[in-house]
């Protein structure tokens, strides 16, 4: 069993990378649809014991309570390695044995892939890491117990990751998937997203708010490479 924990920054500053083709208001609100793809995922799963987020955001913290979740109040934002390292103090001292940490941007993530990351951690003390596309970043990282390493989240934190388990003489998995790597920056994911995302809340606001068409134009000027 795991505590999952999710930290969300504001809203109004998420998702900068996205402000080429959607208005703050509409980056709320792909943000809070992420969330609730992320949280069905996480609910569903048959070895989570908790769900906790931590938020400056008093929005969204009133909205995770609504849903179930246990919401903490960050108060000022110091940063998501800050953030991650205060929950590892709340989740050692609530008694988990390992915490998981998620963010709100991969909203393919299945119930199956959190099941299996967490039954990954068969050892007392071990680190699972599901990378990102391009495996630079960390999209999901479990820790047994919730202290055992300090977060390395940032620059190529998949590597960082990996570094701190070799230098503490950790054990460390790496599980990899495709729904949890392909997590939603820039516009050229959306699209490659809306090819796979179907049915989830996420794709249902980007559809119903007609976003797609401004995605489009705005990739047709710029021309990515988008993936296959």
């Amino acid at each position: 069993m795991a505590f999952v924990v999710i930290p969300i920054k504001d809203l109004k500053d998420a998702k900068r990378r996205l402000e080429v083709v959607l208005r703050p208001e509409e980056r709320s609100l792909l943000c809070i649809a992420m969330l609730k793809d992320v949280l069905k995922a996480v609910s569903m799963s048959k070895y989570v014991e908790r769900i906790v987020i931590i938020s400056c955001d008093k929005s969204v913290l009133k909205l995770v309570e609504a849903m179930g979740a246990i919401a903490l109040d960050e108060e000022e934002s110091r940063g998501l390695n800050s953030a991650v390292e205060k929950m590892a103090r709340f989740c050692s001292n609530d008694g988990a044995k390992s915490m998981l940490v998620l963010p709100i941007d991969i909203p393919l993530v299945k119930s199956d892939d959190i099941d299996a990351i967490i039954r990954q951690s068969f050892l007392p003390k071990s680190i699972v890491i599901s990378p990102s596309m391009d495996e630079k970043g960390t999209n999901a990282l479990l820790i047994s117990p919730p202290d055992i390493i300090k977060p390395k989240f940032g620059i190529n934190s998949f590597k960082n990751h990996i570094n701190e388990a070799i230098a503490n003489k950790i054990q460390y998995i790496i599980y990899r998937s495709p729904r949890i790597a392909l997590d939603i920056d820039t516009p050229n994911d959306l699209i490659n997203f809306l090819k796979l995302g179907k049915f989830t809340e996420t794709y249902d606001y980007i559809m119903k708010s007609n976003l797609i068409n401004r995605i489009n134009e705005y990739l047709k000027i710029h021309k990515p490479l988008l993936s296959k």
